[in-house]
């Protein structure tokens, strides 16, 4: 058995010493707070009646991040067993500790999966409503085949991930499973497989990242479309010269602050999952090249004497380490609250208002709009002058 602050034996991990306690807090903060928080959120909108596939993806993608934060809590569970950290078995010995860790692991790779093709998924589905109108998601039977084959590909994932973490470290004494949480409260893949994983995480990143811009570049290119349809010349004539002034109708000029908004609204799902996924990437990727050298698979001692040994050479490394570890940590304990968050503020009906308002004074850019004066408010001079109403070109076409 032992403590869940889990600070036993810390002296004999250098790459983390001066930050264990500071990771086990937020992990022991975060993973609570992110469970209610999703919790809550997958409740709301299950309640809801009118649900839409887009609705139902980030449903998929908020149980995804309940199964990720459900694997850091299991932590918890490991400290009623006896700790076996110290003894000297090789990887392939199992133990209750290591038991529990593959479980994380595997639920951990699961999560990951599915949050990530759930967030392509989101993206592609954007991209398609408002590029292609709905054509590819029309079908209820596309939508089913789209859920079963992410959930379908996640678990051959994590079973195989494991599989072949468990045949690289059978042999393995300083990276066992017993050991993987010894510093991040938490398991993980061993180095090499852990790479491959992340390699197809970045991926997935590169083409969420590549819908997110295409849709975004859409909206915009609708956005200044409307604009250029929408405006009207007036030609007003003072005592000694006529004057020519623009206006736009307010329900075009909502229309045009709603499109623009709805660029915000339809990138915030895929720009969490870029953020958290590319700097995890980053962390992960740096961290399995530099210190896969240091967890060799044959003696736990040798393996703390070099580990030790690289930092006391380079102490400037040792705080790069502990740094992005600590960043790494806090970002992946906080998911759950990070996806809670976004659906507040933009599906929430209290929050949703109040925010929206918000942006439109902030981020929106609507200052071009200002120029403009309401055509309602000119509607009088229009009236005196018929003939001076020139109408700038516009397309028939109708926007997608």
């Amino acid at each position: 058995m032992g403590s869940i602050y889990d600070l036993e034996n810390i002296s004999k991990n250098p790459r983390c010493v001066d930050v264990k306690g500071i990771i086990v807090i937020i992990n022991l903060i975060g993973a609570p707070v992110s469970l209610l928080i999703l919790i809550t959120c997958i409740i709301r909108m299950t309640y809801n009646k009118k649900k839409s596939f887009f609705t139902y993806i980030i449903i998929f993608i908020f149980c995804s991040e309940l199964m990720s934060t459900i694997s850091r809590l299991l932590q918890l569970f490991k400290y009623i067993y006896e700790d076996t950290r110290m003894i000297n078995n090789k990887n392939k010995v199992e133990t209750p500790r290591g038991i529990i860790c593959q479980i994380q692991i595997s639920l951990s790779i699961f999560a990951d999966f599915c949050s990530l093709l759930g967030t392509l998924l989101l993206s592609f589905r954007c991209y398609d409503m408002i590029k292609n109108k709905k054509k590819f998601f029309s079908k209820k039977r596309t939508k089913i085949i789209s859920f079963s084959s992410i959930i379908s590909f996640s678990i051959i994932a994590s079973i195989l991930f494991l599989f072949i973490d468990r045949t690289i470290t059978s042999e393995s004494i300083t990276y066992k499973f017993d050991l993987r949480d010894r510093c991040c409260y938490g398991c993980w893949l061993d180095h090499i497989t852990s790479l491959i994983c992340y390699f197809l995480y970045l991926i997935i990143l590169v083409f969420i990242i590549i819908y997110a811009f295409k849709t975004n570049s859409f909206l915009k290119q609708m956005s200044k479309q409307i604009l250029n349809q929408s405006v009207i010349h007036l030609e007003k004539t003072n005592e000694n010269e006529q004057d020519e002034i623009s206006c736009i109708s307010k329900e075009d000029k909502q229309k045009i602050k709603d499109v623009r908004f709805m660029r915000i609204k339809v990138l915030i799902y895929p720009w969490v999952g870029i953020i958290i996924w590319g700097l995890s990437t980053i962390y992960r990727i740096a961290d399995d090249f530099i210190m896969s050298k240091i967890d060799k698979y044959d003696d736990r001692d040798q393996g703390t004497i070099d580990e030790q040994k690289l930092f006391d050479e380079h102490p400037g490394f040792q705080f790069f380490v502990e740094l992005f570890m600590v960043l790494h940590i806090f970002l992946s304990s906080i998911r759950g609250i990070l996806y809670g968050f976004s659906f507040i503020i933009f599906e929430d009906k209290f929050f949703g208002e109040r925010f929206r308002k918000c942006i439109f004074k902030c981020c929106c850019k609507n200052a071009d709009l200002d120029k403009f004066d309401n055509i309602e408010d000119d509607q009088s001079s229009s009236d005196q002058n018929p003939e001076g109403i020139l109408m700038s070109e516009s397309s028939s076409e109708n926007l997608h």
